[in-house]
């Protein structure tokens, strides 16, 4: 008996939702998982907002809090939503499968109407008119060749006063930093291919085993949820090559470690733990590690992995490269976003190469990216009408 919207809390019915939407009616499928994220995401958002707990609590004024939130960027913001910086198309993909939700509980009788949909409550929510696929940011050539010179700097800085190859590892963050830089600037690899996403565990981050520098391909898993073979180009190739000489990974390390010390302690404890030390040993070992080449050199020797990068990570590193470059864009992100380095290879390879190459470079498909890339091919078609009609004019 399906009971009456005071009685019903908002995260009961969501089991039987994403059932419905799973293929097949199972528990499985790249819907269900992405929509549940998403929807127990927001869940956890009313819990922490004190918001409606019941069905006849929520309304549209609920939803507009929500859409806002979403829409808000601020590093500093006490609540954890705000301090994510999310893409205009990813607020609306978040909302609509908030609302997708809801709209299914009204077919299901636990709302008369579907709150998130009336106007009121959407008005926060970035436009989406359709009308221009140039819009998003793309790394231009200025900026690929500000950022390069600036990681190439880095790294030349870092390596003053290294008298040998023994000392190299003092040098691994700018390594780090550049080699993250040339695969984001030549690779078309989206960043959450990279590294791990804390709310999605299967993506722990690329590790080195699926790095094939002899035939310059990395192995990802991809947006559409499929582990995909994606190009190294040659630039990007150097970078992570010497990189990797640096670092001297294990094959199973993810190949961008954070060097949050704080996180890496933590994978040191949890690491000796499991080869049987002590509590008491292992916090009187950690005592004595100072700086990251002691480490990684422990983590190394007792075969243990450091935690990968993050999404949120990348971010504050591209963020951090910027100031310290000096390079500022004049958009809601104010910095070379990661999302922007695959549109400018995209944007790079369309006029190079045209569409099907950039199609398979980037691995979408290539009505997908003749969508994307419209801009570049109206620009082209009306220089070739021009003459066309010059032509026919005399």
């Amino acid at each position: 008996m399906t009971l009456s919207p005071s009685d019903t809390t908002v995260a009961e019915p969501l089991d039987a939702f994403l059932r419905s939407k799973a293929k097949g009616g199972t528990e499985s499928g790249n819907y269900r998982r992405n929509c549940e994220r998403v929807v127990r995401e927001f869940l956890e958002w009313l819990d922490r907002r004190g918001e409606a707990t019941t069905f006849a609590d929520l309304d549209p004024r609920t939803f507009r809090r929500f859409a806002r939130d979403l829409t808000t960027y601020d590093p500093t913001a006490e609540e954890p939503l705000c301090r994510r910086e999310l893409t205009a198309g990813t607020v609306r993909t978040y909302y609509a499968q908030v609302s997708a939700y809801t709209g299914w509980c009204v077919r299901e009788g636990y709302l008369d109407r579907n709150p998130a949909q009336q106007n009121v409550a959407k008005e926060p929510l970035p436009d989406d008119d359709g009308r221009r696929s140039g819009d998003q940011q793309a790394w231009t050539d200025d900026h690929r060749r500000a950022i390069t010179t600036h990681v190439d700097r880095a790294v030349s800085e870092a390596l003053d006063g290294i008298s040998d190859d023994g000392e190299l590892f003092e040098a691994v963050k700018p390594y780090r930093d550049r080699a993250l830089v040339y695969v984001l600037c030549y690779s078309g690899v989206r960043g959450g291919e990279l590294v791990a996403d804390p709310k999605d565990d299967r993506r722990v981050g690329l590790r080195w085993e699926d790095v094939s520098l002899a035939d310059s391909t990395l192995t990802v898993f991809s947006k559409n949820q499929r582990w995909s073979d994606r190009s190294l180009p040659s630039q990007a190739l150097a970078a992570v090559d010497r990189y990797r000489t640096v670092l001297d990974p294990h094959p199973d390390w993810p190949v961008f470690p954070t060097l949050h010390y704080p996180s890496l302690y933590e994978a040191v404890r949890t690491g000796l733990g499991t080869h049987g030390w002590t509590e008491s040993a292992v916090e009187e070992y950690v005592d004595d590690l100072s700086g990251h080449p002691a480490i990684f050199e422990t983590l190394r020797e007792y075969d243990l992995s450091p935690p990968s990068m993050t999404t949120d990570g990348v971010r504050r590193t591209m963020r951090r490269l910027c100031a310290d470059a000096d390079i500022e864009l004049d958009d809601r992100h104010g910095y070379l976003a990661p999302h922007g380095g695959r549109r400018g290879v995209g944007e790079v390879m369309v006029r190079q190469r045209g569409f099907t190459a950039a199609a398979r470079l980037l691995d979408n498909s290539e009505a997908m990216v003749r969508e994307h890339y419209s801009h570049i091919e109206a620009k082209d078609l009306a220089a070739d009408a021009g003459s066309a009609f010059e032509e026919h004019d005399g």
